[in-house]
């Protein structure tokens, strides 16, 4: 019973030596990957929305909206244009949706382009996009591929895998929900549950970030729509202070500027 003891000893021992110096190898290989990954710390924000002294950009909304690519005519086909026209002519639904419409959480590609602070955090396996209004794009680097048609459902971010080249991070989002506008308010622009988008994220400078997207919608679109997105480093922004935007709408943006509406409790009083 002892010599039978001392074996399975001497097994679980080895055994256990052997994990040692695999996952010594895998940490080293972790730290090798960690140690290509280009430096995007710190909180960014789209160019858009840069604010002055008052808190808002310095042409207000008017601003925001000239600038905004994603507020432009997308190339639509004929087809897909004629309904687009109509629907920007119907002034009473857009106001109707304008009345009731939420504004502080985005879909994506939208998300990209609104007022929202984000972090970047890059591992090996997946980079993560974070934003103050608590919601996160996962691009998986790891080589898997999208989910099969029948493990995929539109979700408000989609579904993002990805590579690195060099220090660009390509990402390949499919799986919006067709559905939303392209950005709040815009609620004629819509692109089909085929549409596609291909993003590469690289630094230019120390303080700017690029995106240059493409997206191809063979149902939709006459064309691929091409924009540049570029974002700046808060260096006057030592950490982000997230907030809920679940529980309630009391940060709408009024004049291209976030406002916080006090709770109802309050108001009453």
């Amino acid at each position: 019973m002892k010599r039978v003891s001392k074996r399975w000893l001497l097994t679980w021992i080895s055994l256990l030596c052997a994990n040692c110096i695999h996952a010594a190898a895998n940490d080293a290989a972790r730290v090798r990957a960690f140690a290509r990954q280009p430096n995007w710390t710190g909180i960014w924000q789209s160019t858009v929305w840069l604010s002055d002294a008052s808190g808002r950009p310095p042409g207000g909304a008017a601003q925001v909206r000239a600038t905004e690519q994603l507020w432009r005519d997308p190339p639509y086909n004929n087809e897909w244009e004629a309904t687009y026209r109509a629907a920007l002519s119907d002034t009473a639904t857009i106001a109707a949706k304008n009345a009731g419409g939420t504004w502080c959480l985005r879909t994506f590609p939208g998300l990209m382009e609104g007022p929202r602070a984000f972090q970047v955090a890059i591992l090996p396996e997946e980079t993560l996009i974070v934003f103050e209004s608590g919601q996160v794009r996962h691009v998986y680097t790891d080589g898997r591929t999208h989910p099969s048609e029948d493990d995929l459902w539109p979700t408000d971010l989609g579904d993002s895998i990805g590579h690195w080249e060099g220090d660009t991070l390509v990402v390949d989002t499919i799986a919006r929900p067709s559905s939303e506008p392209m950005v709040p308010g815009a609620w004629a622009s819509l692109l089909s549950d085929r549409s596609h988008f291909i993003e590469r994220f690289r630094m230019t400078d120390p303080d700017t970030l690029e995106d240059r997207l493409i997206i191809e919608d063979l149902v939709a679109l006459a064309k691929p729509w091409t924009m540049t997105l570029r974002f700046k480093r808060l260096r006057n922004m030592q950490r982000m202070l997230p907030y809920d935007c679940t529980e309630n709408e009391r940060n709408p943006v009024v004049d291209g500027k976030l406002t916080i509406t006090p709770p109802r409790e309050q108001t009453k009083k």
